[in-house]
């Protein structure tokens, strides 16, 4: 092809024949830039075919990740309301000082309560790496990359509290062990190393719980964890809340590839 071109310039040019050589020549340059122009047409449909096979992809993984971080939310937000009624419990019974009140449920209270830490821990590796790649641009909604964005940054924020929950349940612990226990759950009498005679001895029942009442260092840190514990819980209805909207946009998207 290139020959034969060339074979017209030349006969051209020897024949003196001007005005048809600067016509061929036009002719020929508009054809190069037609062939650069569907050269890059092509080339642009394939990158854009790859850049929605990548996006679907990336969707596809991320709708995975928030299914499971919807689990994992959903059940966080149940175990943390948990906790804060058994601590409501506890508080009260300290509060009423009644050796009667709730006598058989306090070491419930205590273990599922006083004792008791959750923290969700969120599936945010493909996220993660997407904004360490850069991949992240891919994604054509700015909604969904700003909820995303919203989410990565909530989770940072909702650990800033672990050192003072785990500060206010070694403090309590620590009171409870001075007391020597109660009537507890299996579980926190071996913690306490209490005797099977405790559970039958209803003087040394008695006798703990007033020690339990009296004690005036085990009411404050227990309102202040039940804060924290309240703080925490907003946080992770916050992030159900996040993850549901995300799963919304992400199925948006996904619906519209289709």
């Amino acid at each position: 092809m290139i020959k034969f071109f060339r074979r017209i310039r030349q006969q051209l040019l020897s024949e003196n024949k001007f005005n048809k050589y600067l016509i061929y020549a036009i002719g020929e340059i508009v054809l190069v830039v037609i062939g650069i122009l569907i050269a890059l047409s092509i080339n642009n449909w394939n990158e854009k075919q790859q850049e929605e096979k990548n996006e679907l992809l990336i969707l596809k993984t991320l709708q995975k990740d928030f299914i499971e971080n919807n689990k994992i939310y959903a059940d966080i937000v149940d175990k943390q309301s948990f906790v804060i009624d058994n601590c409501k419990s506890l508080i009260e019974c300290l509060e009423k000082k009644d050796l009667q009140y709730k006598r058989d449920s306090i070491g419930t209270f205590i273990y599922f309560g006083a004792f008791n830490y959750f923290r969700a821990e969120p599936v945010i590796g493909s996220y993660q790496a997407l904004i360490g790649s850069g991949d992240i641009k891919i994604l054509k909604s700015e909604t969904l990359k700003s909820k995303l964005a919203l989410f990565s940054a909530e989770i940072n924020q909702g650990f800033e509290d672990e050192t003072l929950s785990m500060d206010l349940i070694n403090s309590i612990h620590n009171e409870f062990k001075s007391i020597g226990g109660l009537f507890l759950n299996n579980r926190i009498k071996q913690s306490f190393g209490l005797s099977k005679v405790f559970k039958k001895d209803t003087e040394l029942q008695n006798k703990k719980l007033i020690e339990l009442y009296q004690n005036p260092n085990i009411l404050h840190p227990l309102l202040m964890k039940m804060g924290v514990e309240n703080n925490r819980l907003n946080l992770y209805v916050k992030m159900l809340d996040y993850s549901n909207e995300i799963m919304n946009l992400i199925e948006s998207e996904l619906k519209e590839k289709k």
